[in-house]
C-alpha cells in the first residue's frame, strides 16, 4: 500500500510542470470586453479609454500556455490586478478569459502617469517582480515573457 501512494505521488508531481515555453510569442493583443446593459461581454471601440471605477475583462488569443498576470502601474505604485493571491494559473492555448467568464476586473483609481498592462510568461512571476514595461517582447529574458499595454487611461 506505501509502494503505491508513493508511485501515486510520484506521478501527480510529475503532471504539475510549467509549461515548455515553444519560442516566439504567446499571444497576439488581447481583445478588451466591457459589460452591456445588460452585463453581456461587448469589445471595447478602438481609441475609448479605460476610466477609473469600470469593469473589464479581456480575451487573450494564446498560442501556447502561459502564465497571464494584469498589473496596474501609478506613479511608483504596483497593483496586482489578475490573479489575486499568490493563485498563479498556467492558461492553456485557445482564448483566455481573464478574469473567469462570468467576473470582471475594476480598473484602480489612477493619476496622470497610470498604465494597465498584460504579461505573460513561460513561468510564474513573483508579484514582487512584476512590471508594466515598455517594450513588448522580453523573449531573450528568463522567463521568457510578452507585455502588452491596455487601452489608454482616463483620469477624471
Amino acid at each position: 500500500m506505501r509502494l503505491f501512494t508513493v508511485i501515486a505521488l510520484s506521478l501527480c508531481a510529475s503532471c504539475v510542470q510549467p509549461p515548455t515555453y515553444q519560442g516566439g510569442r504567446f499571444a497576439s493583443a488581447p481583445q478588451l470586453l466591457l459589460p452591456d446593459d445588460r452585463g453581456y461581454p461587448t469589445p471595447l471601440s478602438a481609441g475609448q479609454p479605460l476610466v477609473p471605477g469600470q469593469v473589464f475583462a479581456l480575451d487573450v488569443p494564446l498560442t501556447q500556455s502561459a502564465y497571464v498576470y494584469v498589473v496596474s502601474r501609478s506613479g511608483g505604485v504596483l497593483d496586482n490586478l489578475y490573479p489575486s493571491g499568490t493563485s498563479d494559473r498556467v492558461h492553456e492555448p485557445g482564448i483566455a478569459r481573464i478574469p473567469s467568464a462570468d467576473s470582471w476586473l475594476r480598473v484602480p483609481a489612477q493619476d496622470g502617469a497610470a498604465t494597465v498592462c498584460v504579461l505573460l510568461s513561460a513561468q510564474p512571476i513573483d508579484p514582487s517582480q512584476r512590471r508594466c514595461y515598455a517594450q513588448r517582447e522580453h523573449m531573450q529574458s528568463s522567463p521568457p515573457l510578452q507585455a502588452f499595454q491596455l487601452a489608454p487611461l482616463r483620469v477624471n
